[in-house]
């Protein structure tokens, strides 16, 4: 097995950018969904299902955030603080939010439908599962063939998973629960399999509803207790380390 793409998205929501390496910590991919967007009448974190913001390229450096919207338009600069920690909702559960203003935090303000504010979230607050996800192609290339479209292997990040992982046998990541990962300089151990919400629907670049693969999955795959089908599997970090595509993948011990 073998890492084909690495990625994650700064800003919850956000377009899942490649990367050519992440860094895995104890808490997960540094970086991944630091920021996020919170909707302030409902003190609720925005929801990528409810509010696509795949058209939103976010890169951060610490502080200093650049926002490039289709288009071409982009604002990048320091945001800072403007207040103390919040606790707002996460899909039913409370986490921990420091408001940001700035040039960049007001134009990704401007992108929601309703009153929103950028914050900066403690680390792991705003991770639904586990912090790292892998799928693998092969369960992508036997979705395409059942769907007949080429979107699901074409375009892995509708997942929008941390590891896209070369694979053989459709499925197989089902079977690593509990089980340990080496992959590049870091050990993981798988966790549970993720139910998929609306969101790989979502072309990854426009956010436009424009394959039904929930419906697909939906289905033939095994689902969760709330109904959702299962795809691709969430992992606890062992030992961390940095990843790149190409580096080997293997089950077993350190």
């Amino acid at each position: 097995m073998v890492v084909r793409r690495v990625g994650f998205a700064p800003l919850k929501g956000t377009r899942h950018v490649a990367r050519g390496s992440i860094e895995l910590d104890a808490h997960g991919p540094v970086g991944d969904r630091e920021w996020c967007l919170v909707d302030s009448e409902r003190h609720q974190i925005v929801r990528t299902v409810a509010q696509p913001l795949m058209e939103v390229t976010v890169a951060a450096d610490g502080d200093v955030l650049r926002v490039t919207l289709p288009g071409g338009r982009v604002a990048e600069g320091r945001v800072a603080p403007t207040g103390p920690v919040l606790e707002v909702d996460y899909w039913g559960r409370p986490a921990r939010v420091t408001p940001y203003d700035g040039e960049p935090a007001r134009l990704l303000a401007q992108q929601c439908a309703r009153p929103a504010y950028l914050a900066r979230a403690e680390r792991g607050e705003i991770v639904y599962g586990a912090p790292v996800s892998l799928v693998g192609t092969a369960s992508l290339r036997e979705l395409a063939e059942r769907m007949g479209r080429r979107e699901p292997a074409d375009q892995p990040e509708r997942f929008r998973s941390t590891l896209v992982i070369e694979t053989e046998e459709p499925w197989v990541e089902d079977t690593w629960l509990g089980q340990e990962l080496l992959v590049g300089d870091a050990v993981i151990r798988v966790n549970a399999p993720i139910g998929r919400c609306g969101v790989p629907n979502q072309h990854p670049l426009s956010g436009s509803a424009d394959a039904p693969i929930l419906k697909a999955l939906a289905g033939f795959r095994p689902r969760n207790e709330a109904g959702e089908p299962l795809l691709a599997v969430d992992a606890f970090v062992v030992r961390p380390g940095v990843i790149r595509p190409g580096d080997p993948a293997s089950l077993g011990s350190p």
